[in-house]
């Protein structure tokens, strides 16, 4: 699917390189993503797939059957391989065995990375405290309240996902009391609550088989 041809052959000259170098006979996909990417992050990737895979025929080749050779990453594991970036500052994880486990991760796949992942060891939920619990009761809710005292109700069809911007208890500036003036404060802070509402609760869908409403 990459359809330039010089992308195709770059590609193709780096799977051969690893492969000369690390002496692998195994087959290797790659995936359209990894086009235009540094080589060093499709190497990278390569060092990782590779070390699974000596483990699982290490495994193999020790194990009496029945065994398991090979066992799928965890939920946080399957996040961090896909949507880790030098972006994140810092993950923290509240349960000892996980954080232990994405530490080795980290490990294999990006080392430098490895040192930011911490442990949540307060005797308080994680949750609570960084304000997750709270967004996620919001999440729950149809009604969100905005600062200036309006609201958002989002409802969600098979059709569609209706948003409406009530201006509720805010009238404007007790100097102007314009309707005018409620109408663009409540707009202008809607706007920033739908789009984080958006993508708080994934209402864009990856298929698009949803759509926003009028607001």
């Amino acid at each position: 699917k990459i359809e330039s041809r010089e992308e195709r052959a770059r590609l193709r000259g780096i799977v051969k390189e690893f492969r000369e170098s690390h002496g692998f006979t195994g087959g290797v996909i790659i995936r359209t993503a990894a086009a235009s990417r540094p080589k060093e992050d499709i190497i990278s990737d390569l060092e990782a797939f590779h070390a699974i895979w000596t483990d699982i025929r290490q495994r193999m080749e020790s194990s009496k059957a029945p065994a398991v050779v090979y066992r799928e990453q965890s939920l946080v594991g399957k996040l961090l391989r896909d949507l880790l970036t030098d972006v994140y500052t810092a993950i923290r994880i509240d349960d000892p065995r996980e954080y232990q486990r994405i530490v080795e991760l980290l490990d294999r796949i990006m080392p430098g990375m490895s040192s930011r992942v911490k442990l949540h060891d307060k005797p308080y939920p994680i949750f609570e405290e960084y304000g997750v619990q709270a967004e996620l009761d919001k999440a729950l809710k149809s009604k969100v309240w905005l600062k200036s005292g309006g609201s958002i109700v989002i409802n969600q069809t098979e059709a569609l996902v209706a948003i409406d911007v009530n201006t509720g208890r805010y009238v404007g500036k007790k100097t102007t009391g314009r309707l005018e003036d409620t109408i663009i404060k409540t707009n202008l802070e809607a706007v920033k609550e739908i789009v984080r509402q958006i993508r708080l609760r994934d209402l864009g869908g990856r298929r698009g088989r949803r759509r926003a409403g009028q607001v």
